[in-house]
């Protein structure tokens, strides 16, 4: 059992730690707020000062991570022009996030139907906003010459299954370095896209 600070941002970061390994664990179902509590050493009747509910803690935990990766695509590509580019930007912060939080995107794949509906509704409507982000860059690219897609959103949907898959096999110390398992996705991706694959990183 692990016994927290005073520090409210500690804490609440410790708490946030707790419920996503249990979560992950036990299932969204089976996991009990008493469970949270315990791991991170303060009493059961605390929690609720950090956490409303399991749901609402589920519904954040999904809602902040989307919202992340869109607000990070959206100022790094700010300034860039090149669709090119911008599709590298596209698959290391995707790659990026499922690689280094597993658990988390396990856990947004498990337990997204456990959410209420208006819920629910919010984080589909997120997942489809991410998404979008990725078919409004075939889009472009098609326009452009510089791809021939023929469905912009079968692609999508093929691209992301592709990137998304590495949470569920990736072991750092595996076989494949984080970089190569980077370098094989992206150039299957151009690949899938019909592009002449990016020069690996260095």
């Amino acid at each position: 059992m692990r016994t927290v600070g005073s520090n409210r941002d500690t804490t609440e970061k410790a708490i946030r730690e707790a419920a996503i390994n249990i979560i992950a664990r036990h299932g969204f179902k089976a996991a009990s707020l008493r469970m949270i509590a315990k791991e991170v050493g303060i009493q059961a009747g605390s929690l609720y000062n950090y956490i409303k509910s399991k749901e609402s803690f589920l519904f954040e935990l999904l809602r902040d991570h989307l919202q992340s990766m869109i607000s990070e695509y959206q100022e790094r590509t700010a300034s860039e022009s090149d669709p090119y580019k911008r599709l590298l930007i596209y698959i290391d912060i995707h790659l990026n996030f499922h690689i280094n939080r597993q658990m988390e995107v396990f856990i947004g794949n498990m337990e997204l139907r456990n959410l209420s509906k208006p819920h629910y509704k919010t984080i589909t409507g997120l997942r489809d906003a991410y998404s979008n982000l990725l078919t409004g860059l075939i889009k472009e690219g098609n326009k452009t010459g510089l791809l021939a897609v023929e469905d912009p959103r079968v692609a999508t949907f093929a691209i992301i299954s592709l990137l998304s898959g590495v949470c569920y096999w990736y072991q750092p110390g595996g076989r494949l370095s984080e970089k190569e398992v980077r370098d094989t996705h992206t150039a299957m991706v151009f690949r899938l896209l019909g592009l002449k694959a990016p020069p690996k990183a260095r």
